[in-house]
């Protein structure tokens, strides 16, 4: 990520989290990641990793901090179509899905990406209280952002 870019994407989150809640780390290493709170509907905390390696031209992959439980109590640490997500980091943290790979652009921003994940997350819960899957809540998008 360039600086520029660096200071836009810190622009956004600054006037959207009111410069809190998140930090950028390892900007120039191979491993640069941004953490962010993020708060569900039904006040649940949990703690987003996205990897920016090569970003903004490769989709960010992001990882939630710990190792979610689908609506049945298994370990969501598999992709999985019907629940929305994708390989889990070292097999301890869940990977949300939240663009198609195809449909990624460099000028969607990480506030874009942080906005779709808060969806996801206000989706799982009501997955693990209804006992619906995600994907009866949020629906799959292709490669032209249509769903």
């Amino acid at each position: 990520m360039t600086q520029t870019r660096y200071l836009q994407e810190k622009q956004i989150l600054d006037y959207y989290m009111q410069g809190k809640n998140y930090e950028f780390g390892n900007l120039n290493s191979s491993v640069p990641y941004l953490r962010i709170a993020a708060r569900t509907q039904l006040g649940n905390s949990y703690v987003l990793r996205f990897t920016l390696q090569d970003y903004p031209n490769v989709k960010p992959n992001v990882y939630v901090e710990c190792m979610l439980l689908d609506r049945r109590g298994n370990p969501m640490n598999s992709a999985s179509r019907s629940n929305h997500t994708l390989q889990p980091l070292n097999g301890r943290w869940t990977q949300i899905c939240h663009y198609h790979p195809d449909a990624w652009q460099p000028k969607l921003t990480l506030w874009l990406v942080y906005v779709r994940c808060l969806v996801w997350l206000n989706m799982y819960e009501q997955s693990k209280r209804t006992g619906h899957d995600i994907d009866h809540y949020l629906g799959h998008m292709d490669e032209n952002f249509r769903y």
